[in-house]
């Protein structure tokens, strides 16, 4: 489970960034955060990932303390796939192994690889075991990331708008690994999409951001025209059609 209660940030005290923003989000749940540009969404992310420290409140996960935790033993709990993924010039299978970093001294233990073996034959990168990374598609790193992620064994995975450079082939891959992972891993997932119909679809709950403010979150229920409206200053029209819904923004 992860917790986030009252947290805040700023880079100065007088400017604050992030306002006391609390969420939670259940093993196996998919959490979407919703927001315009500069609402304080990758801020939120980065508080979560230990890049800066917050100025108050509380992050958990099963309980225990992301704030006061060495980066090794907090790898053990987090993994995060960014938006932009970068590649290291070593092969797929040595760029996943190197995800096992946090658990091991000197060398990789036989456990190590054999949990390495096994994300890549769970997505399908055999084949590309000894290429090199950075000579993959975009698709292609974008897979290999999330096999990183999941050899970390996290509790929490992190992505930051991973569809943002993605057609629709890949972004619909994407959404079924995501589901998969989150409900046969039992893995809590917490991701910011710009797509308002596909973090519908996606997410089991949903935190719209403004202004460093988590203004509204919950079940499908607070995906509202309303909300919508308030965040983004967008008027937009939810319908169900065919029993799927569909959100559309209206022209002006």
């Amino acid at each position: 489970m992860l917790r986030v209660e009252n947290l805040s940030f700023g880079y100065t005290k007088t400017t604050p960034i992030l306002k006391s923003a609390s969420l939670t989000l259940d093993k196996g749940q998919v959490g979407i955060v919703l927001g315009p540009n500069g609402a304080g969404k990758s801020t939120l992310f980065k508080n979560i990932l230990g890049l800066v420290k917050p100025t108050g409140g509380i992050i958990e996960i099963d309980g225990n303390d992301m704030i006061n935790i060495s980066p090794r033993e907090r790898a053990k709990h987090i993994a995060y796939v960014p938006q932009s993924v970068e590649m290291p010039m070593l092969s797929v299978y040595e760029t996943i192994l190197a995800a096992r970093i946090p658990y091991y001294t000197f060398a990789p233990t036989k456990r190590d690889r054999e949990i390495v073996f096994n994300v890549i034959r769970e997505f399908g990168l055999e084949h590309y075991m000894n290429t090199m990374a950075t000579n993959l598609s975009g698709g292609e790193k974008q897979i290999v990331a999330i096999a990183r992620a999941m050899a970390q064994e996290p509790k929490v995975l992190i992505f930051d708008e991973p569809t943002s450079n993605l057609d629709i082939s890949r972004e619909l891959l994407l959404q079924e690994r995501v589901t998969k992972i989150a409900k046969n891993k039992d893995v809590t997932i917490l991701m910011a999409v710009h797509d308002l119909n596909l973090a519908y679809d996606m997410g089991d709950k949903f935190f719209f951001v403004k202004e460093g403010e988590i203004v509204a979150q919950g079940g499908k229920e607070v995906f509202t025209e309303e909300n919508i409206l308030k965040v983004f200053n967008r008027e937009c029209q939810i319908k169900e059609i065919d029993n799927q819904i569909y959100i559309k923004y209206v022209r002006r």
